[in-house]
């Protein structure tokens, strides 16, 4: 047996793109279908083209960019504003 084909890509009745894989449960065959979007998984799709805000509505926490990058990020504005040459001539006052 060839594990090296490739999966034939299907159409449903709507013209939807799938492939279909099979699998056992209990001695019997079960088939699913695996929609594609330009090619991909759609679950592949998802993560790699949904923002911050996608993921916070369908509750995939866990694919959301960290807290500690845009920590990061906020301090780098930090620095780079104290780093600008508008703040040469600010003075820090004693009061």
């Amino acid at each position: 047996m060839k594990n090296n084909r490739e999966k034939k890509i299907h159409r449903d009745k709507t013209g939807r793109e799938f492939i279909k894989t099979t699998y056992f449960v209990g001695g019997k065959m079960k088939h699913d279908r695996i929609y594609i979007i330009d090619g991909i998984p759609e679950d592949e799709f998802y993560v790699k083209n949904a923002t911050d805000i996608d993921f916070f509505i369908n509750g995939d926490y866990h694919l959301m960019s960290s807290e500690k990058d845009s920590y990061n990020h906020y301090n780098e504005q930090n620095i780079k504003e104290l780093d600008s040459p508008d703040n040469e001539g600010i003075v820090d006052l004693p009061f």
